[in-house]
């Protein structure tokens, strides 16, 4: 059960229910993770631009998106991002295998090489707080100077969304069961 109740917009004031009207705008819906974060409109208002744009926005092959998205929400722990963001990561084309590689922390281990290196670069920038120059160049033929930084946008937002998750304790939606083991 969550930490902090579930905010509704009939209890907002009105630039609460303004931020509330663009998230479920933009996203059909406000759904628990963001009924959750939404007991701070302001803050979640600057959370759901970023998140806009890493979600929607970001010219990222959707299959780099979502290999970075899953790596950071496992390096999270974060059940709710990486329940969450299953669909889509199958619907790019990552499989079953790629997934259980992620979840297993295996990966980048029996990754195709341009798939590792992307895995590689979300790591080594969550556990050592740095890429390696290696890294950074695989990465870079990969993408260019601008993917880097959606890759950057992408993995930071997802890491902080599970992690802000996590520690709330925000339910997953109604039905669904966790995919993340620990």
């Amino acid at each position: 059960m969550t930490r902090v109740p579930y905010a509704t917009r009939e209890n907002m004031d009105a630039a609460g229910q303004a931020v509330w009207d663009d998230i479920e705008t933009s996203r059909g819906g406000v759904a628990r993770n963001y009924a959750a974060l939404l007991n701070n409109p302001q803050a979640s208002g600057a959370m759901a631009g970023l998140g806009g744009y890493a979600r929607y926005e970001t010219p990222l092959d959707p299959r780099i998106k979502a290999l970075a998205v899953l790596t950071a929400a496992r390096e999270a722990c974060g059940h709710y991002v990486w329940t969450v963001n299953q669909p889509a990561a199958k619907s790019a084309g990552l499989s079953d295998e790629v997934i259980a590689a992620i979840r297993e922390y295996r990966a980048p281990a029996g990754l195709d090489d341009k798939d590792a290196s992307i895995v590689q670069f979300v790591l080594e920038i969550l556990r050592q707080h740095r890429v390696s120059d290696a890294t950074f160049e695989a990465v870079r033929t990969i993408v260019g100077d601008a993917g880097i930084v959606d890759i950057l946008i992408v993995s930071g937002y997802y890491h902080t969304l599970a992690h802000s998750l996590q520690a709330l304790e925000v339910d997953l939606p109604e039905g669904t069961r966790s995919a993340l083991t620990y």
